[in-house]
């Protein structure tokens, strides 16, 4: 799984539905990169730019070995069908394939709890606390507020200051995905079933986790730990 930050591109909804859509139809690597290249080109002018855009795509839809292959699997199952959300079925993949992402979404998140703004600079400067400061964090982070905006997770309400969009999410496999992912990341060992439906990373998606579902997946294990019904993944 990629873990340097790189110089991200926004990247619009529409160019990730493309995507998914040609892994589905079974054309390979090769064939996704270069119908890709012809068609971003009619909006992107730089090859350079190009080049980086079409990469991100193809790590996030096309790459399984770059996200989770079983998330993965279940991300092209789930996009199938026309129920499926499919910004949060991007979304899921996006935080596996690019960390930095990933991180920008959980600080977002957490200020999501308390407020619904945020802005540019107090990003940059919480994404250099956990990464470190560099030069490329700047161009990153303005590429995901772009990409977020993108997405309509975000709106912009003024320079530099950011309102936070909320969309309901009711497809199970949507949000089988999105757990998925979660455990995917593998950033704690199993989490309590009751903060599934507030998970920082994922602010932009209200959803909610019925038991029935976790019981019904082969791709969850119910547990309990210190009186908690706990979720973790299926070994």
């Amino acid at each position: 799984m990629g873990k340097t930050v790189g110089l991200f591109r926004a990247i619009k909804q529409e160019w990730l539905n493309k995507t998914a859509e040609l892994v589905i139809q079974g054309y390979d690597d090769a064939a996704i990169k270069s119908i890709l290249g012809e068609y971003l080109s009619y909006e992107i002018d730089s090859e350079i730019n190009l080049g980086k855009t079409r990469g991100l795509l193809m790590n996030i839809w096309a790459r399984p070995e770059e996200t989770s292959p079983n998330v993965h699997t279940k991300a092209i199952e789930a996009y199938r069908h026309e129920s499926s959300d499919k910004a949060a079925l991007s979304w899921a993949l996006f935080v596996l394939a690019h960390p930095v992402f990933a991180d920008a979404g959980g600080l977002i998140g957490k200020i999501s709890m308390v407020q619904d703004t945020f802005t540019t600079s107090w990003l940059k400067t919480k994404l250099c606390e956990l990464r470190g400061e560099r030069p490329t964090l700047v161009r990153t982070t303005a590429g995901i507020l772009e990409t977020m905006k993108c997405l309509d997770c975000i709106e912009q309400e003024k320079i530099g200051v950011y309102r936070i969009k909320k969309h309901v999410v009711g497809d199970e496999q949507t949000i089988s995905v999105l757990l998925m992912s979660l455990l995917a990341l593998d950033k704690k060992a199993y989490y309590d079933i009751h903060e599934l439906s507030r998970v920082p990373m994922f602010f932009p998606f209200e959803f909610d986790v019925s038991l029935e579902l976790l019981h019904n997946s082969p791709n969850f294990a119910l547990g309990n730990f210190g009186g908690k019904m706990v979720l973790s993944a299926a070994s």
